[in-house]
């Protein structure tokens, strides 16, 4: 497992933070965060037992420290839990937004929370209509890659490699957007160089992405 993506800062309302259970991360952009360049906001104390002989304590470290994501509770963050297509999709549209300087409309009434931020997906090209039969389901690996290879312009996925995944042919549908992510750096494989785009994304895999959207 190595997931990796651009570093730019994501921005969840707390209504949203609430009803998912990655939790609130930090509400604040601007141009520096595009660089690199914003700081830790908070210490992390050991609070989350559940992560400490857990391979992800690092990564769950930075994260909380840098106001990416919160835990399940005070005291667990739960880095095993499943992360659903409505959370991809939610993350997708906050890196949009903070990219390009744009908003989510507000859920109207009646809808689930997520409506909103599938419908900018949507309208932005992250994703088709159509695309995800059903939001609350846990996303793949390999969903969660042709999502987040949509987010930025092309320029922002530059190749920096040539990364063999050899179990990612092509012949999967995931398999381009794997690719451009693997090559720009962003993604990577096992420890004998799979991918395993069938497996779905834990929490502590989607707190590795967050970190390193704000650590180089």
């Amino acid at each position: 497992m190595d997931l990796n993506i651009l570093r730019i800062r994501l921005h969840y309302s707390a209504a949203v933070g609430k009803t998912i259970s990655f939790g609130v991360v930090g509400s604040s952009f601007d141009t520096l965060n595009k660089k690199g360049g914003f700081a830790p906001t908070r210490t992390y104390a050991g609070q989350f037992a559940d992560v400490a002989s857990h391979w992800s304590l690092e990564y769950v470290k930075t994260a909380y420290e840098y106001g990416l994501a919160n835990g399940t509770s005070a005291s667990a963050f739960s880095p095993e839990g499943t992360f659903t297509v409505a959370q991809a999709l939610t993350a997708a549209a906050n890196i949009h937004t903070a990219y390009n300087g744009t908003k989510v409309r507000a859920a109207a009434a009646g809808e689930a929370w997520y409506t909103p931020y599938v419908a900018y997906c949507i309208e932005n090209g992250i994703i088709k209509d159509g695309q995800f039969a059903d939001y609350n389901k846990n996303i793949t690996r390999g969903d969660m890659a042709i999502v987040f290879a949509n987010i930025l312009p092309d320029s922002e996925y530059a190749a920096i490699r040539e990364k063999v995944l050899p179990d990612v042919t092509d012949g999967m549908p995931c398999a381009a957007a794997v690719r451009k992510l693997a090559n720009a750096g962003i993604v990577g494989g096992d420890n004998k160089g799979n991918y395993n785009a069938a497996n779905e994304i834990t929490r502590a895999e989607a707190c590795v992405i967050f970190t390193r959207i704000a650590v180089a």
